[in-house]
This record gives C-alpha cells, sequence and structure tokens, in this order.
C-alpha cells in the first residue's frame, strides 16, 4: 500500500468511525458496556492512545531513533492501564485529545517519505515488515475493528440508555 491509498484508508475508515458515534449524547458516549466495561468515551480514548504512539514513532524517525515498539504480548496492559488511568477523565477532553491526535498524525504522515512506509527493509526494527502494515493496524483496521461494537450496541435498542433507564427503575424482588 502507497502513501496515497494508506491517507485515502485512513480518511475513508474513520469517517465511517465517527458517524458511529456522531448523533450520541454526552450521557450515551460514557455509558459502560459497549465493548465489556468500555464506553464510547473509553473506545476513543483508546484510540487516541495507539494513534499517539504512531505520532512519537512518525517524530522519532524524523529524528533518526530507533523507537521503542511494543510487543504484542504488552498490548492487553497497555490498554487496561490506559483505560484505568482515563476512566474519570471528562469526554470533552478524550474527544479534544481524539481529534488532536489524529491532526498531528495526518501531518506527520503527510511528511513522511513514501519508502519509509513501504520498503520492508528501511527499518530494522519492524523486522522485515514495511512500516504502513503498523500504520495500517493502528488507524483504519483499528477504527475498522472497533465501530462494530458501537454499531451492534447501538441496535439493542434504538435508545442505548433504555436498559440502564429500566434497571433504575425496576422495583426490588
Amino acid at each position: 500500500m502507497n502513501k496515497s491509498q494508506l491517507l485515502e484508508s485512513i480518511q475513508k475508515e474513520r469517517e465511517a468511525f465517527e458517524v458511529s458515534f456522531a448523533d450520541l449524547t454526552p450521557e450515551q458516549m460514557t455509558m459502560p458496556g459497549v465493548m465489556g466495561e468500555w464506553s464510547v468515551k473509553d473506545i476513543l480514548g483508546h484510540i487516541a492512545l495507539w494513534e499517539s504512539h504512531l505520532v512519537t514513532l512518525l517524530y522519532s524517525i524524523e529524528r533518526g531513533v530507533a523507537p521503542r515498539l511494543h510487543r504484542s504480548s504488552e498490548v492487553d496492559k497497555i490498554n487496561a492501564q490506559s483505560f484505568a488511568e482515563q476512566r474519570e477523565r471528562p469526554l470533552d477532553r478524550v474527544l479534544a485529545d481524539f481529534h488532536a491526535v489524529h491532526v498531528q498524525l495526518l501531518k506527520r504522515l503527510d511528511t513522511t517519505h513514501e519508502r519509509d512506509l513501504t520498503d520492508p527493509k528501511r527499518f530494522r526494527w519492524m523486522e522485515g515488515e514495511p512500516l504502513e502494515k503498523l500504520m495500517t493496524s493502528d488507524t483504519f483496521k483499528h477504527y475498522a475493528e472497533h465501530r462494530p461494537a458501537i454499531e451492534a450496541w447501538r441496535s439493542k435498542s434504538s435508545d442505548p440508555t433504555q436498559g440502564q433507564k429500566d434497571s433504575l427503575h425496576a422495583s426490588p424482588d
């Protein structure tokens, strides 16, 4: 995948991802249960975290420094730690980060050389894989991974808050 195709795929899937939560209220955005105990807000914080890692990686490349890549065995721990740290962050801050980090990522990608993205031998620390593989997994494939959970959660009811309302008004047995 070349740089132009990468950017096009990111834009297309990002738009579809954002549509999945665009009309939710703040209360709906912060309601747990979308993905396990995660809310839409938590998913957005999660996406922003991994995109921020890409921004840092691209900055390292620009400076000629080999970045530290996370091993796949570390991912669950990083996700759990991030969830715990961001759980109490206000929605407006998470949304601001979600959008700002993405803008920074696109700026960094815009200045990244085609060869840096597509040559599997360019970076030894990528162990024979092109950098675009990492870019795709933490951008458009990541949005595509999480969008169905939001859509499924929304489709359970026309009002995703209904289950909570029912449980709040249920009489005890």
